[in-house]
């Protein structure tokens, strides 16, 4: 055991390694996803004649996707329908911004704009918020931090089942009692989380119960999936998850900045994480009536029902913390 082991510097080193992994990437993957947000191909409709949409799409470095609309009303429906974060109308010089899908894309959008309005000698943009966030929530980050502790509170509980019993057991009875803990540990902190930030501190008023079941999906996604990574990867497992889903899917999740406004690697996996999808429902549920929210809800059963599947082929297996101690210690007197 690692309490009675000569602490020689190839056993520290050993112990250190995965700490300084882990940090190294932590700060590769926030400082690199959050260091120079910058619109990229960000979806607008545009109303007004095609040239304009052309003349919007070859600015340089492509921060807008435009979109041609009909009409007004056209476009305000793709804003509703979540494919577009704003709308631009021509013959009025308004746009129209949704800071509740994300509210730094509105400011980049309005910024954008205004450059080009300033470089073509014309006025700045009117700018009107068509689904502004709530005065409880003005940043729109309370969905963001909610999906933060939801995804900890699966991979934790997953952890710390994990080292109930003997390790290394393979009980295909002990995986699947460990996953029925987890479902049952997702629905209760699900709910419980939901209430005393409702109570707290008034947000997600008039979603309770849809907030509820988004955090217990979430809770159980993350905690299933990390009970067979663990199940295929033993102690390293839990390393694995910290990086993916913490580091990198919090990271990519498009909470403080949307994907649009994030470099190409985060932007590109964010949505398939538990994070990115758990954050993209949670907007959906609160802030667009449901819109959009079956491509978020199939992203979290399927690494909830990839982990179930791990865990249950593997068995309930994961080392003792004092196992892998122990075979750092083996190692260093080799």
């Amino acid at each position: 055991m690692m309490a009675n082991a000569v602490p020689t510097p190839k056993a520290v080193a050993l112990v250190l390694l995965p700490a300084t992994v882990l940090m190294l990437a932590f700060a590769f993957f926030y400082v690199g996803a959050f260091h120079e947000p910058t619109p990229h191909q960000v979806p607008v409709a545009v109303v007004g004649p095609p040239a304009a949409a052309a003349q919007l799409n070859s600015l340089p470095g492509d921060p807008l996707d435009a979109r041609e609309a009909s009409s007004r009303s056209d476009a305000l429906s793709q804003i509703d329908d979540r494919e577009v974060y704003g709308a631009y109308e021509v013959a009025t010089n308004r746009l129209f911004v949704a800071s509740a899908a994300n509210r730094a894309t509105a400011v980049a959008l309005e910024a954008t704009f205004n450059r080009v309005a300033a470089a073509q000698r014309r006025p700045a943009v009117r700018v009107t918020d068509v689904k502004p966030l709530p005065p409880k929530d003005p940043n729109g980050t309370a969905a963001f931090y909610a999906v933060i502790a939801w995804v900890f509170g699966g991979y934790i509980a997953a952890t710390l089942i994990g080292l109930i019993g003997s390790p290394r057991s393979s009980s295909r009875q002990r995986a699947g009692a460990r996953i029925g803990a987890l479902a049952a540990h997702g629905i209760v902190a699900g709910i419980l989380s939901v209430v005393m930030l409702r109570a707290c501190f008034d947000v997600f008023s008039g979603h309770v119960v849809a907030m509820c079941a988004i955090a217990a999906l979430t809770i159980f996604a993350s905690g299933a999936a990390t009970a067979g990574i663990q199940a295929a990867a033993g102690p390293a497992g839990t390393g694995l998850v910290i990086l993916v889903f913490v580091i990198l899917g919090n990271s990519a999740s498009g909470g403080p900045f949307a994907r649009p406004l994030l470099p190409a690697l985060w932007s590109t996996i964010g949505g398939v994480l538990p994070p990115g999808a758990s954050v993209d429902l949670t907007r959906s549920a609160l802030f667009f009536d449901g819109a959009r929210i079956t491509g978020p809800i199939l992203v979290l059963v399927v690494w909830a029902v990839l982990g179930t599947l791990l865990a249950l082929a593997l068995g309930g297996r994961i080392m003792d913390p004092v196992d892998v101690e122990a075979e750092a210690a083996a190692g260093a007197a080799v």
